[in-house]
């Protein structure tokens, strides 16, 4: 990326304020010799803007640009994967995955809008986060440059960083984190130090901190009722709410009944295992209610087309596959199956535990008057005589197929 002063090059780098990405503000500009844009934003992490955006400029950014992007994150992204019941191998509920392409957009907006030439992280050749903004570049501006400056410089980790902003006269605290955390509005995740062990059990109040312990939950029960609409939730207890509100209420309320915490070995899209702590107490509350609402207003055939779409969702975030065809086709079929998902779910949370309580919708399918044992009035036990022998027709060729090959022998 060659520059003449005439022409200076842009680079949108996606800031975080943290050691690796305020190293990178100086080291951008010395060798591509380019104005730096740090952009930053608030997914529910809770950054400070105004000291952001002075110690940008101080290490030398020529712009900085910040964006509140709660709402857009909780409805569009959480809200979008609670419907299609996405997980990663299992039960991973994808909060750090989920929040990477929304920025990932918001950058490729700005990069266009301001005329840069490339975009910039700081992610790690050894994570997951370096494809997912990658990706999402890759198929939004695939004009731009892209530069990921750990898999470029010969820096070796944190001293030398330290090292090399303080030679320029910029000082951060040396403290070594015990833990490496993400979080946004739907989760936090803590890697690192002994959870790099699988072997190893953890102190969960060391660990946590969204979700109280076990022994330190509240120790009364707390019902909760979220009424959703085409999929979405949109009110909490009977009041409706922005899906801000309602995501961070619900992550107190469940955090507080010690309800939504996840300790997962998962395999990174290059293959590598890690390990990490997800507390996601809202986004858990929010799964299992959603899914009880597709068992009481879809038949089993959509539960299953679903429940293995859910599983590619997932997986498709997962390995930042976010803008694809894939992804936008599967969101297309929730929407549409999630016509009859209008409803209200009650949950008691206690110690850990999620029960439902009740579960209503004008889309059931459930029928009192169908499974009760008390009466009869469709007539089905007579109907059940030739469904059971139609059903059972295909066992019964084959049973008197394999007696008269002696395949099957006499039942004892």
């Amino acid at each position: 990326m060659s520059n003449s002063k005439e022409n200076k090059k842009k680079i949108l780098l996606a800031f975080s304020g943290g050691l690796d990405t305020s190293a990178i503000i100086p080291w951008l500009k010395e060798t591509y010799d380019a104005d730096v844009i740090a952009y930053c934003s608030d997914l529910g992490n809770g950054p400070d803007a105004e000291g952001l955006k002075k110690w940008a400029f101080e290490l030398g950014a020529s712009e900085f640009i910040f964006e509140d992007l709660k709402e857009t994150f909780a409805s569009k992204f959480a809200f979008s994967a609670i419907r299609a019941g996405a997980t990663y191998q299992d039960d991973y509920l994808l909060g750090t995955a989920l929040g990477r392409p929304l920025i990932a957009e918001r950058m490729a907006h700005y990069a266009l809008q301001m005329g840069a030439s490339a975009v910039a992280h700081g992610c790690t050749g050894k994570g997951n986060d370096q494809i997912r903004f990658e990706k999402s570049w890759a198929y939004l501006i695939p004009q731009l440059e892209i530069v990921a400056p750990w898999r470029i410089w010969n820096f070796k980790g944190r001293q030398d960083l330290l090292a090399y902003l303080g030679e320029r006269g910029f000082f951060l605290e040396a403290k070594e984190k015990k833990y490496s955390e993400d979080l946004n509005l739907f989760h936090r995740s803590c890697e690192g130090g002994i959870l790099e062990d699988p072997a190893q059990e953890f102190e969960a109040s060391e660990i946590y901190k969204w979700v109280k312990p076990i022994e330190q939950a509240q120790k009364d029960s707390i019902t909760v009722e979220i009424h959703f609409e085409r999929g979405i939730p949109v009110a909490l207890n009977q009041k409706k709410m922005s899906s801000v509100a309602l995501l961070s209420n619900l992550n107190e309320i469940a955090g507080q009944a010690g309800v939504g915490v996840l300790d997962l070995v998962e395999e990174r899209t290059n293959g590598i295992k890690s390990r990490g702590i997800y507390e996601t107490p809202g986004g858990t509350v929010l799964h299992l209610a959603c899914r009880a609402l597709k068992h009481l207003c879809w038949d089993r055939a959509l539960i299953t087309t679903a429940r293995g779409l859910g599983a590619q969702y997932g997986e498709a975030i997962y390995d930042g596959n976010w803008h694809t065809d894939l992804r936008n086709a599967i969101e297309a079929f929730f929407e549409k199956a999630s016509e009859t998902l209008t409803g209200s779910i009650k949950l008691k949370l206690w110690q850990g535990s999620v029960n439902f309580v009740s579960r209503q919708s004008s889309f059931s399918l459930y029928s009192a008057e169908a499974v009760t044992f008390e009466a009869d009035e469709g007539g089905v036990h007579h109907l059940a005589d030739g469904y059971c022998k139609m059903s059972a027709l295909k066992q019964k060729l084959m049973g008197s197929r394999d007696l008269k090959s002696k395949r099957l022998s006499e039942v004892n």
